[in-house]
């Protein structure tokens, strides 16, 4: 059956449309509407170029993909009652929209196939894909495949067995998908990709609602999650958001940014703040520490450059939590910021919202993000339901690249700690040397030994005839060269000095 262009809109009304081995050919222009259902059996195919509307169910018993590879239309199911996709056999929709109300999903479908990644997804006005356990694929790797016009995809199991997926590749911009719950509304989740990826990389994309002390936890062999317990041991699960993801890009090769949102019906016991993104670690049975975040808006967090893993094993982490800061302080802390000023000092700055039984606040420092030392002090209201602004200024920073955070301790002793801030202090450094003419032996004096440096001694020529490395902490190195007299050229980051031998 050949329904042609000529046609331009065609309504067929009828509670389901049946089809057995017959193929169903909508050509380009035509737009076919169903009032009812259709339901697709033995080697019946739609050859679809058009569009094809639907107000019922889609069942798929056809034994193939249910539309025919070569189609570039669209189906649309648009009922406001409830419309199922189910059958035997899986579907290939190529280009899905949905619109108006729920669409239960009962077997896997696609949009797409890996040997034709040409597919969309458009989440329509009010439109929810409830996925009942199963998988929607999306492989078409275009970071606009799939459409967000208002509605949601719903996955809500604590087995994680309903996945979203896209088939990545070559495009690196942002891949968005909405997700919530049956009623909405929706939240974003989206991966930017750092790199081209090989075609047909899978990200695999589920999350659930818990309960307010965040059961049921989730369990994904190798991995169980068993608590929502902060640093101290203590059960953190008011500082915790109700819902847990999972996410996975099986291919370790390759980073990305990774984007997580919930619902305001899920914040935390004390409301919406300033949420940090942490993954499970089934070998330390803990909550790792990701760095760098940062808050695009209320209730998101984007974790920058995310690893993942070749395959689940216990230390590659695929199951993630939001809470309040890398590990929730026992105030509210809105903000935690450290700035270099006119290349010499360091600012430090944090608001606090609220805050219960804080005693003092410590900066710490460090050279390369996992050794800290403490630089100052600052106290604490105690008791606050105030916003509250506080400042340090380091006056004598690292050169380079250094990193920032803040300790909190409560009148009890209990110590937190906020997310490092990295910051960069450039400096000129000055190198002299003496005595300058010397007979080959001399002293190489720097003005700033706190980070290591490389120097190089050339020739007339350009040769290189000696290199040192002085390390941190050195402010000084004595040299005895054996070289001919002559002209050299003392090198090194951000300066050079003339050094004249003679014998």
């Amino acid at each position: 059956m050949t329904i042609a262009a000529l046609l331009v809109a065609c309504w067929v009304q009828a509670q389901l449309i049946t089809a057995s081995n017959v193929p169903i050919s909508i050509t380009a222009g035509t737009t076919v509407t169903v009032e009812g259902g259709i339901l697709l059996n033995a080697t019946s195919s739609v050859t679809n170029q058009g569009t094809l509307q639907i107000q019922g169910d889609w069942t798929n018993n056809s034994g193939n993909s249910g539309l025919a590879s070569i189609s570039t239309g669209t189906v649309e199911l648009f009922g406001t009652a409830p419309q199922r996709i189910q059958g035997a056999n899986v579907t290939d929709f190529r280009n899905l929209r949905l619109l108006n109300g729920p669409k239960q999903q009962l077997q896997d479908a696609v949009a797409g196939l890996p040997a034709n990644p040409d597919g969309t997804l458009e989440l329509g006005p009010g439109s929810a894909l409830i996925q009942e356990g199963q998988t929607f694929t999306v492989f078409n790797p275009a970071g606009n495949a799939v459409i967000d016009n208002g509605g949601w995809v719903v996955s809500e199991e604590p087995s994680f067995n309903s996945r979203f997926q896209w088939a990545l590749g070559a495009d690196v911009t942002e891949h968005l998908v909405p997700f919530g719950e049956p009623s909405g509304p929706s939240f974003p989740f989206a991966f930017t990709p750092a790199a081209a990826l090989p075609a047909n990389t899978i990200l695999s994309i589920s999350t659930y609602r818990t309960a307010p002390d965040n059961t049921a936890y989730p369990i994904l062999p190798p991995q169980e999650v068993t608590h929502v317990r902060d640093q101290a041991g203590n059960d953190n699960s008011d500082n915790t958001v109700d819902r847990f993801w999972l996410v996975d890009l099986p291919d370790g090769a390759f980073t990305g940014d990774l984007l997580l949102g919930h619902a305001p019906v899920e914040d935390p016991l004390f409301g919406p703040g300033p949420i940090r993104a942490q993954r499970w670690n089934e070998a330390m049975v803990a909550w790792d520490a990701t760095p760098g975040q940062s808050n695009p808006a209320l209730r998101q967090a984007l974790v920058p450059a995310v690893p993942f893993s070749n395959a689940f094993a216990p230390n590659n982490a695929h199951i993630w939590a939001l809470a309040y800061e890398l590990s929730p302080l026992p105030i509210t802390l809105l903000h935690f910021g450290a700035e270099a000023k006119d290349n010499s000092y360091v600012h430090c700055t944090w608001t606090t919202a609220n805050e219960q039984d804080n005693d003092f606040f410590t900066v710490e420092r460090s050279r390369d993000g996992s050794i800290f030392e403490d630089i100052g002090e600052v106290t604490g209201a105690g008791n606050s339901l105030t916003t509250l602004h506080y400042s340090f200024d380091d006056l004598r920073p690292y050169a380079g690249l250094s990193y920032y955070r803040l300790r909190q301790t409560d009148f009890d002793g209990t110590e937190t700690w906020s997310r490092a801030v990295p910051v960069m202090i450039t400096r000129n450094i000055e190198l002299s040397v003496f005595p300058n003419p010397n007979d080959g032996r001399f002293t190489i004096l720097r003005s700033d030994p706190e980070t290591s440096l490389q120097l190089h001694l050339m020739d007339g020529a350009g040769r290189l005839v000696g290199q040192w490395n002085m390390l941190a902490g050195e402010d000084r190195l004595h040299v005895h060269l054996g070289t001919a007299s002559g002209l050299y050229t003392l090198r090194w980051s951000g300066g050079q000095a003339k050094v004249s031998v003679g014998r």
